[in-house]
């Protein structure tokens, strides 16, 4: 499969690479520093580019079957996600490109009650306190693709960490609190990886636990 990766140069996007040049996919991603770029091999195209660009995108969806994104906020009020959801969406339906799968986090939108049932205090002090910003902007993006008419997976993981947390990944019921409240970046990004073609949450917006 031909791949589009966004965010590719970010810690769960490294692992998306690795996952998905592991499997035999062909990837092409687009980043501001290639040289942040250490995979390497024939199936992989690497492409300097601005991912809030709808031209840039264009230009790189050519030849594409699916787009991955594991985009995130380097500050607190960094708005890319929003951007470049907005920017994608505009590319893809001109491109004809449908498979997206979308990275955003555990608690924005209507999973914050959920996330809360879980943990007290993530929903009430870590959310309101430390992710009002980065969230808001997550449920910008999520509006924007929730609307495309694309075929959209958005993934709503729990906390990212970089080990293994040895329990396997779990898909939260509808409304429920998930059973975990870490999951590592690998198993998100294999996750996510499967999901283009399993196609078993079309149209979802799972959160994930392990």
């Amino acid at each position: 499969m031909n791949l589009l990766v966004l965010g590719a140069t970010g810690a769960t996007g490294k692992q998306l690479v690795a996952h998905a040049l592991a499997a035999g996919h062909r990837v092409r991603a687009v980043v501001r520093d290639p040289a942040k770029i250490a995979a390497a091999g024939p199936n992989l195209e690497v492409r300097k580019g601005d991912v809030t660009s709808a031209a840039d995108l264009a230009d790189a969806l050519r030849g594409v079957d699916a787009v991955v994104s594991t985009l995130g906020p380097r500050v607190k009020t960094d708005a890319i996600a929003p951007l470049t959801a907005a920017a994608l969406v505009q590319a893809m339906k001109a491109a004809g490109v449908k498979r997206l799968v979308w990275l955003s986090a555990g608690g924005v939108g209507d999973s914050a009650g959920p996330l809360t049932k879980a943990s007290w205090v993530f929903g009430r002090i870590i959310m309101p306190l430390f992710l009002k910003a980065p969230y808001a902007n997550h449920l910008r993006a999520e509006e924007s693709i929730r609307a495309s008419g694309l075929d959209f997976t958005i993934v709503r993981p729990v906390q990212l960490v970089d080990s293994q947390t040895g329990n396997p990944v779990g898909v939260a019921p509808d409304g429920q609190p998930p059973k975990g409240l870490k999951i590592s970046r690998s198993d998100v990004a294999k996750f996510m990886l499967d999901e283009v073609g399993a196609r078993a949450h079309v149209g979802k917006l799972p959160v994930l636990y392990a």
